[in-house]
């Protein structure tokens, strides 16, 4: 039996609701942490409270990610048919972009705290302390950050894009992130039209089939 009679034909609800907590967890994270950088040092307090929020919301995206990729690795996702293969090769790499961007920005940014001498605190609770000041990892952690957040960007663009293209095209592709109970409507919406239109070949009033009076007007025989 190949892999696509087995493989499911959208994803799980845990996975569908994993991807649209992060999705608008990351969409605000990205706004307030580069509107945060905006934000004057004195009076003292205001820039590091909007800096600790991001650094905890960061912390939860990281912990979700973790959840997400376990997820993924022990529940394959649907398969790519009918696409093209560039535009398969396409959407895993930018999948395996997202990943990689979602693990790495908020564990560098993480890190780059440690290493700054001052307190992490998640949500107002101090975390555990076992790094020290060191300017150069904090350096270093801060580039891989900003380098990563643009990688990111880049890839929201192209997903967005995908996304967008493909619902235009109506091409099925939208419905394996939908909620599973709405893909079974659709199928069943999809059959009731083959369905219809089956009966209309055959010349059968499809009013009888639907229960509809709308349904029957265009295969209303004239008077003779």
């Amino acid at each position: 039996m190949s892999r696509s009679s087995t493989a499911p034909s959208a994803y799980t609800r845990v996975a569908v609701l994993l991807h649209w907590i992060v999705a608008a967890l990351v969409l605000a994270q990205a706004s307030w942490g580069w509107w945060m950088q905006g934000i004057a040092k004195q009076p003292p307090g205001v820039r590091a409270d909007a800096f600790n929020l991001h650094k905890s919301v960061g912390l939860v995206i990281l912990a979700l990610m973790l959840v997400r990729l376990a997820w993924r690795l022990t529940h394959p996702p649907p398969p790519l048919d009918g696409l093209p293969r560039w535009q398969a090769v396409a959407a895993r790499t930018t999948h395996r972009l997202f990943y990689v961007a979602l693990l790495v920005m908020p564990l560098s940014g993480y890190l780059g705290s440690v290493f700054s001498g001052y307190p992490v605190r998640w949500f107002g609770v101090r975390l555990p302390a076992w790094g020290w000041s060191d300017p150069a990892i904090k350096d270093l952690m801060s580039g891989i950050h900003l380098a990563t957040s643009l990688v990111l960007v880049a890839a929201i663009v192209l997903h967005v894009a995908a996304a967008l293209r493909h619902a235009l095209a109506h091409d099925g592709m939208m419905r394996r992130m939908a909620w599973p109970g709405s893909v079974t409507g659709w199928k069943h919406s999809k059959h009731r039209e083959r369905k219809y239109a089956f009966l209309s070949t055959t010349g059968c009033s499809p009013k009888r089939a639907a229960g509809r009076g709308r349904w029957a007007k265009p295969w209303r025989k004239a008077p003779a």
